[in-house]
């Protein structure tokens, strides 16, 4: 008879289990310690523990190899009072704007089989929460960040790596499926310390295992007690990553309804709708030496609605949950639990301390060197660069806002100041203005005879409560002003610690050209249009 071994396990040190996206300038950490990080632990102490050579053969095979122990991902908790976290259901969704201004509470909405409203997006900023009745508490991950300097002139400077932080807390479980196994394990493992992820021995991976139980029930399955009360629909909610192959062998994102009906003896099963993430999977293989294919699968915290007929027996439902889906189950692999209901409107609560944060940024900052200060500072000063551009056609479209009689000016005299304003984006500041004020008093001493010279239609149009030529003069020469673009500029500037972005006046000025360069643009555009 199977048994489930439930576990605290505390990160003595930084663990670093980096994703499987890794960039070529940094490398993010997982959130959660893998069933196959936890199984590879297991079996150096096992190893150690019995002095063997070769685990391809008899019962150590049965045990290590063939799922007769399988290791589930360990997740995070706030404390160790606290059960599991469970992934966060892919299935909510709530409004643009109020998932950029979240903060404590987040109103979600259901988006399997049920049409939402336009600007509507999926949660993303949870990867793992409480539940409780209902509604869903963030469980964070304390992160550190390192940077890594590199000075190989054949390889990018600067690397970044995010390491699960010393301190935190996961619980994980462990299924036996010989109850003959139990005292081993516990025996093994309960107060083990432990090396988990990479880097081992250089000050990374260090866990202490405690406080190991054995239950005789999935505790997955206890955690949605009160969730099985089934009639026409049941949803199938993973647990964790699923790699799934159809009867062809195919890989697949999409679990078929014939499947799910033969497992559970079912006469009918409708697939209606899904709400999933798919995620890229691989691993490294040591007899190899390398990574494995990559394969996509089922990302945890993936939902699936069907429809069925037939009932639903308690024991066939336990035996499908317990046995779970697809490959790799020996490494936590295809966990899923089936649910009769999913809430259509919740909640999304945190109440994260950011003084964590705070405490390892000013940690970060402290070792830096003088260089890789530079390095950092060009770094916020480049994005912020490119955030004040990205910015530029808004700028434009403020300023349009708060004009009155643009067709006063006609378009081929928009065309002319654009000119005007190109010509000056290629001065030096100082020489741009002066030929800006030379060329606006030349006109408008050229066209004091004429009623209806360019100057004079310049005049005719308002910006707010003034003239705009008084507007845009105003605006030239204080083009190069820094001090005035930071105050007036859509984009904040970067801080990190004592370093910040920070851009000169050659910049400033030709940011605030191309704005006038886009204004004529725009006006030239509209009459096009019409």
């Amino acid at each position: 008879m199977a048994k489930y071994l439930t576990y605290d396990i505390e990160a003595l040190e930084d663990i670093k289990l980096a994703k499987t996206n890794v960039q070529i300038d940094s490398q993010e950490s997982m959130e959660y310690i893998t069933g196959s990080a936890i199984r590879g632990a297991f079996i150096y102490e096992y190893i150690k523990k019995n002095s063997i050579s070769d685990i391809n053969q008899g019962i150590h095979k049965e045990k290590l190899l063939k799922g007769g122990i399988k290791f589930l991902n360990a997740y995070p908790v706030k404390d160790k009072y606290d059960e599991r976290s469970i992934p966060f259901p892919k299935c909510y969704f709530a409004p643009k704007n109020d998932i950029k201004s979240f903060e404590r509470y987040l109103e979600l909405k259901l988006g399997i089989d049920n049409k939402l409203d336009p600007g509507f997006e999926r949660i993303r900023i949870a990867e793992f929460s409480k539940y409780d009745n209902g509604e869903y508490d963030i469980v964070k991950v304390k992160k550190k960040s390192n940077l890594h300097i590199n000075k190989s002139r054949n390889k990018n400077n600067l690397f970044r790596y995010d390491s699960i932080k010393r301190g935190q807390l996961f619980k994980g479980i462990i299924k036996v499926e010989d109850e003959a196994y139990v005292d081993e394990v516990i025996e093994l493992f309960n107060d083990a310390v432990i090396y988990i992820g990479g880097s081992k021995g250089s000050g990374y991976g260090k866990c202490k295992i405690t406080n190991m139980k054995s239950e005789n029930d999935n505790p997955e399955y206890l955690m949605f007690r009160g969730k099985y009360d089934f009639e026409d629909y049941i949803y199938l909610y993973a647990m964790s990553d699923i790699i799934y192959r159809n009867e062809l062998g195919e890989y697949k994102t999409f679990i078929e309804p014939e499947y799910i009906r033969e497992k559970l003896n079912l006469k009918k099963v409708v697939y209606i709708d899904s709400s999933i993430e798919t995620k890229p999977l691989t691993n490294f293989n040591n007899k190899w030496n390398c990574r494995t294919p990559q394969i996509v699968g089922i990302k945890a915290g993936s939902i699936f609605k069907y429809k069925i007929e037939g009932e639903i027996n308690e024991e066939v439902l336990k035996e499908f949950v317990d046995r779970g889906i697809g490959e790799k189950k020996a490494d936590g692999f295809g966990r899923v639990v089936l649910l009769d209901d999913i809430e259509e409107i919740s909640k999304l609560k945190s109440y994260g301390d950011e003084n964590d944060t705070k405490s390892d940024l000013h940690e970060l900052l402290e070792r830096l060197r003088p260089e890789d200060e530079k390095q950092l500072k060009d770094m916020v000063t480049m994005i912020f660069k490119k955030r004040v551009e990205d910015k530029i056609a808004e700028k434009v479209l403020d300023i349009d806002n708060d004009l009155e009689g643009q067709k006063e000016l006609r378009q081929s005299q928009w065309g002319n100041y654009k000119d005007l304003f190109t010509e000056m984006l290629y001065k030096e500041p100082y020489e741009g203005i002066k030929y800006y004020q030379e060329f606006i008093e030349n006109i408008k001493t050229k066209g004091s005879a004429s009623k209806n010279s360019s100057y004079k239609q310049l005049s005719r149009i308002k910006y707010r409560d003034r003239d705009f030529v008084e507007f845009l003069n105003d605006f030239v020469v204080n083009s190069n002003n820094v001090d005035s673009f930071y105050s007036e500029a859509k984009v904040k500037r970067i801080e990190i610690g004592k370093i910040k972005s920070d851009v000169d006046e050659k910049f400033v000025y030709q940011m605030n050209l191309k704005v006038l360069i886009g204004l004529c643009q725009y006006q030239i555009r509209k009459e096009d249009d019409k």
